[in-house]
């Protein structure tokens, strides 16, 4: 009998609750002084340091202590820059303006506390919470990425079995390629629906907090594999030279 090939596709898709909470905010600030600018920049990130300083206590190696709230955080330095505002032909409407800026990400595992820490940074002068990306931790991503890939190839053998089945012929795998997975969640939440509901007034007010939701991942894998019977045997390569 002619050899037999049979070429499948095999799929997995897992979801798992979000672990860690990717909080990314920017400090901003402006002034016709390129001291003040400057100083109310400096002083925005001196008590963001102190703050998420306390939240993320170490231990003696330095890692994130247990119980931390928040277990990696980053200051970026201040940069400032200047321009000249100007009308759409490029005359000069205004005083030169100068502008600090920094940026602050931080990653919680205590997600009533990022709640209340984003709902502190709103009302913070010259503090932007600019987005919230969820994530799994890196152990439980490569878990997951592993327990798909398996289940990729499952899939893929389970289809190849009922095509066998139905044209009364045996196969075995004779090629698996990886097709690459992945590993995604919802959209991060962006600045302008923070600002939204900051200007809509609940988060102004005293004692309110933001209270967040920690979204599902997705983790995909997808794989081909390549199933013939016995009498297959596997084509030359040519090469040109």
């Amino acid at each position: 009998m002619p050899a037999l090939e049979i070429n499948v596709s095999g799929k997995c898709q897992l979801n798992r609750t979000a672990e860690r909470a990717f909080l990314s905010v920017r400090v901003f600030a402006e002034s016709t002084s390129q001291e003040e600018a400057a100083q109310n920049a400096t002083q925005a990130v001196n008590t963001l340091h102190a703050q998420f300083r306390e939240l993320s206590p170490k231990t003696e190696t330095g890692n994130a202590t247990l119980d931390a709230p928040v277990t990696v955080f980053n200051i970026g330095s201040i940069a400032t820059s200047s321009r000249i505002p100007t009308d759409r032909d490029g005359i000069p409407t205004g005083p030169r303006q100068f502008t600090a800026f920094a940026s602050l990400s931080a990653v919680f595992r205590d997600f009533l506390k990022l709640g209340q820490i984003a709902s502190q940074l709103f009302s913070m002068p010259f503090v932007e919470v600019r987005a919230i990306d969820w994530r799994l931790t890196d152990a439980t991503t490569a878990e997951l990425t592993k327990e798909a890939r398996k289940k990729a190839l499952q899939d893929a053998i389970e289809k190849a079995a009922i095509f066998s089945q139905v044209v009364g012929r045996d196969v075995s795998v004779v090629e698996i390629n990886d097709q690459d997975g992945d590993s995604s969640g919802s959209m991060p939440l962006q600045m302008p629906r923070y600002m939204m509901a900051r200007a809509a007034g609940p988060l102004d007010t005293i004692g309110t907090e933001l209270e967040l939701e920690p979204q599902e991942i997705v983790v995909t894998a997808s794989i081909k594999a390549k199933f013939a019977t016995a009498e297959w045997k596997r084509p030359d390569v040519v090469t040109l030279f």
